[in-house]
């Protein structure tokens, strides 16, 4: 491990070769791809975009629970969308906050609207030690500085979604809740 920074990002920790399979695959195909690669994960990708993401837990709650025929059921139908991420540059603790609100134990990294990696539970895990490290040499410096304050009001939001926008269809990694819909900046206005 390399020696404790006193900033670490999503990029320092998080997975390049991130498995993806198209909308239209179906649920047996998903599976299969994370048994054969032994991962608990599948970004879903339309054209060059992340739209969403199935885990095993859908594959549980969404189709063997439901009685649902895995081989005719599409990843488009049951993926978790729009696909909540963060950028390669994004503090390692903010992601952390990211995925513990959103209640997720994975995180698609994007950058430039692209699939840059994805960072998930076991790795934040496998970095543990480091990040505690960090912490504690912040906090001495903190206190060695006399930095304490109070906080002042609500911390900013920090989860953004991406994938396709429900008025104009079109994708964007900038989707916000808006009555009821996620819609792209242009279609907020």
């Amino acid at each position: 491990m390399t020696q404790p920074s006193h900033t670490m990002s999503v990029r320092d920790i998080m997975a390049v070769n991130v498995v993806t399979m198209p909308p239209d695959a179906t649920v047996v195909q998903v599976a299969t791809a994370m048994r054969d690669m032994d991962i608990g994960s599948i970004i879903v990708v339309a054209g060059n975009h992340p739209v969403g993401i199935v885990t095993e837990s859908d594959i549980v709650r969404r189709v063997i629970a439901e009685g649902r025929d895995p081989g005719t059921t599409t990843a488009a139908e049951i993926m978790s969308s729009p696909l909540i991420h963060v950028t390669p540059d994004t503090a390692l603790t903010d992601a952390m906050r990211v995925m513990a609100r959103s209640d997720i134990r994975r995180v698609a990294v994007l950058k430039n609207d692209s699939l840059a990696g994805i960072v998930t539970s076991r790795d934040i895990l496998r970095w543990s030690p480091e990040l505690i490290d960090i912490l504690v040499e912040a906090l001495k410096l903190r206190n060695a500085q006399g930095a304490v304050t109070e906080a002042g009001g609500e911390e900013e939001e920090l989860v953004a979604y991406g994938g396709v926008c429900d008025r104009c269809g079109e994708y964007s990694t900038d989707l916000v809740l808006q009555d009821g819909e996620y819609l792209c900046e242009l279609c907020r206005r």
